[in-house]
């Protein structure tokens, strides 16, 4: 039987994104292009993988409103999949990325604490491993079917480099806003492609 193929997406821009700072569990809309590149994954999606049975996307309004066009394109309907949510850093939530860098350290804690979370939020262990559950939950309850998946840069990241190269903490594989990956779990994780952005030219 062939494999379930997950067809990753991370959701549109956000302000965060333009101001360089962490918003995890912090609830955010997208900007006007954010918006425009929803509308461009969902008829590329459409058009490209019309065969796709089921989506699935994070709970928060920026996914939810990037899978819309989605949905749209597809006849389907979300599912809210809660695992899928982005990276929570509690109290350190709408801080910049240098400020985690230089002043946290919070990539070299990831490295060499994975059990440390900031208070209210959680270790990246926890992330990855509900993004695992969720993935793997998702790919078991669709067998032989491609499935749309709408989630987040840092929490992909983490499991992706789980999966593919044993190492959470390798974050080199960060897709950009409203790119689309390919991912099978079976028999082995394989990366069928990675950060696809053509449907985003002139956006």
């Amino acid at each position: 039987m062939p494999p379930t193929i997950l067809t990753l997406v991370r959701h549109g821009e956000t302000p965060a994104n333009l101001d360089g700072v962490w918003h995890g569990s912090t609830d955010t809309l997208l900007t006007e292009r954010g918006r425009a590149q929803a509308e461009r994954v969902g008829a590329y999606i459409g058009e490209t993988y019309p065969e796709s049975s089921a989506l699935y996307a994070s709970p928060r309004t920026r996914t939810l409103d990037t899978a819309a066009p989605i949905a749209q394109a597809l006849g389907l309907e979300v599912q809210v999949e809660p695992g899928l949510a982005e990276y929570d850093l509690g109290e350190w939530e709408g801080r910049s990325y240098r400020e985690l860098a230089e002043t946290e350290k919070l990539w070299e804690r990831m490295k060499t604490e994975p059990d440390f979370a900031p208070s209210g939020g959680e270790s990246p262990i926890q992330v990855r491993d509900r993004m695992a559950e969720a993935l793997r939950r998702i790919d078991a309850t669709h067998p032989d079917e491609r499935i749309v998946v709408v989630t987040h840069g840092g929490a992909l990241s983490l499991v992706l480099g789980d999966l593919l190269d044993g190492d959470y903490s390798n974050w080199h594989r960060i897709m950009t806003n409203a790119a689309v990956s390919e991912l099978e779990l079976h028999p082995v994780p394989r990366l069928l492609s990675f950060n696809s952005t053509e449907h985003l030219q002139g956006v």
